[in-house]
């Protein structure tokens, strides 16, 4: 049975660490507190966060550059020389170079387990989790760069060679496409991903109190420096909207969040509200009564995929979901009658 609760729009006056992206990490100035470290630094085009209780570990940030690194080098597509990149051209050229065959296994691992994992939650939301629409954001990346609507008879095309069924395995368990022209995008749950990875970093470290971000996704273990559960503050999904103006605070108890809204995101065409999210079934952009969806899972790459599929699914098909799946709980905020309202469902 789903627990529903509605909120309405509040204000908090509280302290801030971090403002980043979709959240802020909330906390207390007292000195009497355990010790606290912070590092800050840039990683997949965005800034990260993390802030940790114990003793201050050595080469943090080389440590989280390196597993940067290793996540760019399987899932950006804007290197060249990633396995995403080889795999959506058909070429395995580039492990003809000694100094990248080395990466081979280490990125196939976690390319792999992107697919597994996208395949999975695609057919959870009925397809509107699809990282098989490369082709749609590439145009949609166009489209905006060019300040124009995205072009009807490209989108035809792309949705012609779209679809997670299209990528399969073969006998030695190495993926492969039924479809040359199909193209792969992890971009809507890799910052999950690099949050994940960092998380199992810390875990191996035995570090027992940690809160990490990365571009406003967010994973949460133990308690804060003031002994009480991590908190992250929800922005108003307005556009131009305070940051310091928090929808709610939602505590985290050894979980993962992450957020997706157009109100951050988005162009305008001729008085039209463009935003980022893409309906994979019509490849256009899509703007519906859901302002923002905040999920909460044990994985923040789970989170970071399902947040944006909520967001194309609108708020009653996202409810039925996460009320059929006792592993998600989500906070929903939503316009009525031109009101924003909240609602958490678990």
């Amino acid at each position: 049975m789903s627990l529903t609760l509605i909120f309405r729009k509040s204000f908090f006056v509280i302290y801030i660490l971090i403002v980043s992206g979709y959240f802020s990490f909330i906390g207390c100035n007292q000195t009497d507190k355990p010790l606290q470290h912070k590092l800050a630094g840039t990683a997949l085009g965005t800034s990260y966060h993390i802030s940790y209780l114990g003793e201050e570990i050595d080469s943090l940030e080389s440590s989280i550059d390196s597993i940067v690194f290793v996540i760019n080098h399987s899932l950006s597509t804007y290197q060249y020389n990633s396995l995403i990149s080889c795999f959506n051209l058909n070429s395995d050229t580039l492990w003809e170079n000694p100094n990248e065959l080395k990466y081979f296994e280490t990125d196939m691992f976690h390319f792999k387990y992107m697919i597994r994992l996208s395949k999975e939650i695609s057919e959870k939301t009925i397809g509107a989790f699809d990282p098989s629409s490369g082709c749609l954001f590439s145009e949609y990346s166009r489209a905006k760069a060019a300040n124009e609507l995205m072009n009807d008879s490209i989108i035809k095309s792309c949705l012609q060679h779209q679809g997670m069924d299209k990528i399969t395995f073969d006998s030695l368990d190495y993926p492969f496409k039924l479809d040359s022209f199909a193209q792969l995008n992890f971009n809507a749950i890799a910052k999950g991903y690099l949050v994940d990875q960092i998380g199992e970093y810390f875990n191996h470290l035995r570090v027992q109190n940690y809160m990490i971000e990365v571009g406003g996704e967010v994973t949460a273990k133990g308690l804060n420096q003031n002994n009480q559960l991590w908190k992250v503050g929800i922005n108003n999904p307005v556009i131009g909207a305070d940051p310091l103006n928090f929808f709610e605070i939602v505590e985290l108890k050894d979980q993962a969040l992450a957020t997706s809204g157009n109100y951050q995101n988005f162009y305008i065409v001729d008085s039209e509200l463009i935003g980022h999210t893409i309906d994979p079934q019509s490849g256009k952009p899509i703007i519906n009564e859901l302002r923002s969806a905040s999920v909460l899972n044990k994985s923040c790459a789970v989170a970071d995929a399902y947040a944006t599929a909520f967001m194309t699914l609108g708020l009653e098909e996202s409810k039925k979901i996460i009320s059929n799946d006792s592993s998600l709980s989500a906070f929903l905020i939503y316009e009525k009658d031109s009101t924003l309202e909240g609602v958490f469902i678990q």
